[in-house]
């Protein structure tokens, strides 16, 4: 008689991930309001413990996700542009837009990175990762113009970003949707502000 194949126990980033995607699903559905370690367990098809071992308090779960979040932020971020850009402001544009359908298309980013802005565990992950978007934002820029010298007392490019972010927080928390005129209210938000330090016309790489 042949013996019962023992079944596998999942991996620890097995388990990590389908918390994590239970709670992305939780997001989707309902935003952060009906979020609790019991709601993912419930979703994960795992013991409560078992979301408890990973992570002790609901706050950590979201920072998990968070880092998630921005790492497919940064992505999007490196996407090279559709066409050559005609100018920095026409890039910046480009960019911005390409957030705005991030949020658009991922409810649960735009719950937790929008509609958590207030959150402690979010803001700290936000501001942990704001230099490293901006440093390739300014680079993005860089491959296409000359960019004068900065402000190195200031990080201009993390400013413009955090200043739009929280524009469009504050439009997704007021009426729970990113409308065109905040989108469009953000673009201008960034764009004007790094005019403050980039003139209207930029020289362009060359082979850029």
């Amino acid at each position: 008689m042949s013996r019962a194949v023992p079944k596998r126990r999942a991996s620890s980033q097995e388990r990590i991930d389908r918390i994590l995607e239970a709670t992305t699903t939780l997001l989707d559905q309902g935003g952060l309001s009906e979020l609790s370690i019991y709601a993912i367990a419930e979703q994960a098809d795992i013991p409560p413990s078992s979301v408890y071992h990973f992570f002790p308090q609901i706050s950590d779960v979201l920072a998990a996700l968070a880092e998630r979040l921005f790492a497919e932020l940064e992505a999007v971020l490196q996407q090279p542009p559709a066409s050559s850009p005609v100018s920095w402001m026409a890039l910046v544009g480009d960019i911005e837009q390409r957030f705005q359908h991030y949020y658009r298309t991922h409810p649960a980013a735009r719950a937790l990175l929008l509609g958590g802005h207030d959150l402690a565990a979010i803001r700290q992950a936000d501001q942990q990762h704001d230099h490293l978007l901006a440093q390739r934002f300014q680079r993005s820029l860089a491959e296409h113009f000359v960019l004068p010298p900065l402000p190195q007392d200031v990080d201009v490019f993390a400013l413009a970003m955090q200043a739009a972010d929280k524009l469009l927080a504050v439009g997704y928390q007021q009426s729970g949707e990113l409308s065109e005129p905040i989108c469009r209210e953000a673009t201008r938000l960034m764009t004007a502000y790094l005019g403050v330090y980039l003139p209207p016309v930029l020289p362009p790489v060359e082979g850029g």
